[in-house]
């Protein structure tokens, strides 16, 4: 049934129904008994729809695939990785038939595969890149393990080969990228990229799990952080990322790469997802946390009840939804949603939200 019959079916009969469409479902609409319609959005997909019309949720453990790829099991997008072979075919992601490819300048070993992270090691002597596929994109680490390897003069400018097919890849605001249709509407974007070293926590670095499945959701309600960003401690750097015809480069802060302090492995990541909607964090004390998963702050950290977030900072979250399924409709109301799952005490505090 699509969206205009179910509508009309709903309003005939007074009964409320739900519609779902696209390939990863971040929106449904309810009509209500009085014609009125009811959009609610997510911030991340919560199913995936499958090619014989039925609807899964998300999940991104790798698998290889038949033609010797390998593959998210459920994303919203077009996601693949090397098997291993030439390095022009690291990565596809691609969506409603357009599509960016992303290629590392030489041969890439067999992948060891684990959850939703495919290791890809010794790219070059004591580097390791790892790429691991979220609900909406993928996230891409080089992993620079010892003092010896950061020597590497590879690591002073990495570039991939860049090559849309529907898409052309231009620079993003604030250093980062985006591909773009032929409208110029934005499919793909993603930030500057960012580095860290281990100075934090021996957990710091990407760990091979970023899943959306319901078992995910519920180990996060910890309150644990997103090991696979930079941790407390962790000394980290903006990357702003570069676009030339055919190419997109990041060069690594040298002085976090090589420095006398630096705590190794070493930690380098440019990513890129789905542009429809967007979230990240940021932290007065620099760090950022794009399309974040998981449990994140916000408000004043410092110290209360025998916690401690040491000298203090202040955390804020912002959230893009995007309004395509608003067009041409009025707002009677709208409300926004947030769970909290852990504070450094129970008294009650004012959390605010503004447009």
């Amino acid at each position: 049934m699509d969206e205009a019959t179910a509508l009309a079916e709903a309003k005939a009969s007074g009964q409320q129904v739900e519609v779902t469409a696209a390939r990863g479902e971040y929106t449904t609409t309810h009509a209500n008994p009085d014609g009125t319609l009811t959009l609610t959005q997510s911030t991340t997909p919560q199913r995936v729809k499958q090619d014989d019309g039925t609807w899964e949720a998300v999940d991104a453990t790798l698998e290889q695939r038949p033609d010797g790829r390998i593959g998210p099991k459920g994303a919203v997008v077009d996601l693949s990785f090397s098997g291993g072979g030439a390095g022009a075919g690291m990565l596809h992601l691609g969506e409603n038939g357009r599509s960016i490819s992303l290629g590392w300048p030489s041969a890439l070993p067999e992948p060891v595969l684990e959850g939703a992270t495919a290791t890809y090691p010794d790219v070059l002597d004591g580097v390791d890149l790892q790429l691991t596929a979220t609900a909406e994109g993928y996230r891409e680490v080089l992993v620079v393990k010892t003092p010896e390897a950061a020597q590497h003069p590879e690591l002073e400018s990495v570039e991939l080969t860049a090559r849309g097919d529907g898409l052309t890849v231009v620079p993003g605001a604030g250093g980062g990228l985006r591909a773009l249709d032929d409208d110029g509407n934005a499919i793909f974007r993603g930030p500057a990229g960012q580095m860290w070293d281990s100075a934090g926590t021996a957990e710091s670095g990407p760990q091979p799990q970023l899943l959306h499945t319901a078992a995910a959701a519920e180990d996060s309600e910890g309150g644990g952080e997103d090991s696979s960003e930079p941790g407390k401690g962790d000394a980290s750097a903006i990357l702003p990322v570069r676009v030339q015809e055919g190419s997109v480069i990041v060069q690594p802060d040298l002085e976090l790469l090589r420095g006398a302090e630096t705590v190794y492995p070493v930690y380098i990541d440019p990513p890129i997802g789905l542009g429809a909607q967007e979230r990240t964090k940021i932290s007065s004390d620099g760090d950022r946390f794009w399309m974040f998963d998981g449990d994140k702050g916000v408000g004043k950290c410092g110290t209360a009840d025998g916690y401690s977030c040491g000298s203090g900072y202040v955390d804020r979250m912002y959230f893009e939804f995007a309004p395509t399924a608003l067009a041409g409709k009025q707002i009677l109301d709208a409300t926004f949603r947030a769970r909290e799952t852990w504070s450094f005490n129970c008294d009650a505090h004012t959390v605010e939200a503004s447009p």
